[in-house]
């Protein structure tokens, strides 16, 4: 974004509470920001994809094991499954896969969370698959479900919460959303 006084441009925003504050580094102008001025959805894609660019699932529960273990099924079919999970790249994962498999955000651990949520988040902002919104505010879960993003990745989450904020369609969870980042999200980052 550009300084509305000397037209500078300015990378990252401040974020105070809930609040968004684009403070100029070269004239000192500092202006309130709506959550939707700040990201186009292309450029919360672009936040996301870069935030989770290299992440791997290593030993965490993949999208065909979650699922497996969502249906209850035996220790042998949950390895078979788990043996058709992507695991390197979160990118290969196709959005129907996602779709067909969005019960599994109930049953990853940390790492898998943490490899498959760019993959919903995004998927979801092209609105091919339901949004993650209900695993991103369920206060019970959110620390252990997301320990083990960074703090780049806590941003995209951060980012991705507010478009949504701006968004009329998810009006009904604004409430969840601002709860979830002034309890957690936020906190994350300090």
């Amino acid at each position: 974004m550009k300084c509305d006084k000397c037209s500078y441009e300015i990378s990252e925003p401040e974020w105070i509470g809930t609040t968004s504050l684009l403070t100029c580094t070269n004239c000192g102008h500092a202006s309130e920001v709506r959550p939707d001025q700040l990201y186009t959805k292309e450029q919360i894609i672009k936040v996301i994809a870069a935030a989770f660019s290299g992440v791997g699932l290593g030993d965490g529960i993949g999208l065909f094991e979650a699922k497996a273990i969502d249906n209850y099924e035996p220790e042998q079919f949950r390895n078979s499954r788990r043996e058709q999970d992507e695991k390197l790249d979160w990118k290969k994962i196709p959005a129907a896969a996602l779709a067909n498999h969005h019960s599994s955000l109930s049953f990853f651990d940390a790492d898998g969370m943490r490899f498959h949520l760019a993959a919903f988040m995004i998927a979801s902002l092209r609105g091919e698959v339901e949004d993650p919104i209900f695993h991103l505010t369920l206060s019970g879960q959110l620390e252990q479900k997301f320990s083990t993003l960074n703090t780049e990745q806590v941003k995209a989450v951060i980012a991705y919460l507010r478009w949504c904020l701006s968004q009329s369609e998810y009006e009904y969870d604004h409430d969840c959303i601002e709860f979830a980042l002034a309890s957690y999200w936020m906190k994350r980052l300090l």
